[in-house]
């Protein structure tokens, strides 16, 4: 009797771990176009996983998380683009000082494999 509930108990916390690494997700209904089905329907037919083509919702998912990860992308770039032209004419000379200095040393580290 002791051995079958310590084996249950292994097992539901073993379910419990599994359940507690997926990511939670919220149900939500969405009218969509009969186009924009259609297509993500396709999609869906278009990815398989092991155990059979991938859910139209999680095609979804992916897009949308894409899309996030690409507006992020693009917040990001633009702050870097920002910041280059936001330089003052001081600084945009220093890089250029250190770049100079960087490619010499560069070049001759470079030389100095073909002199060996």
């Amino acid at each position: 009797m002791m051995v079958s509930m310590s084996k249950r108990m292994n097992r539901q916390a073993s379910a419990n771990q599994t359940r507690s690494r997926r990511p939670i997700k919220q149900r939500r209904t969405f009218t969509l176009s009969h186009e924009s089905v259609a297509f993500l329907e396709e999609l869906s037919a278009c990815r398989k996983k092991s155990r059979g083509q991938e859910s139209v919702s999680a095609v979804l998912d992916n897009l949308l998380l894409a899309i996030g990860k690409d507006k992020e992308r693009q917040e990001n770039e633009d702050k870097i683009g920002k910041y280059y032209d936001e330089r003052s004419d001081k600084e945009r000379q220093e890089e250029i000082e250190w770049g100079k200095l960087a490619t010499g040393e560069f070049l001759a580290i470079e030389l100095d494999k073909y002199r060996e």
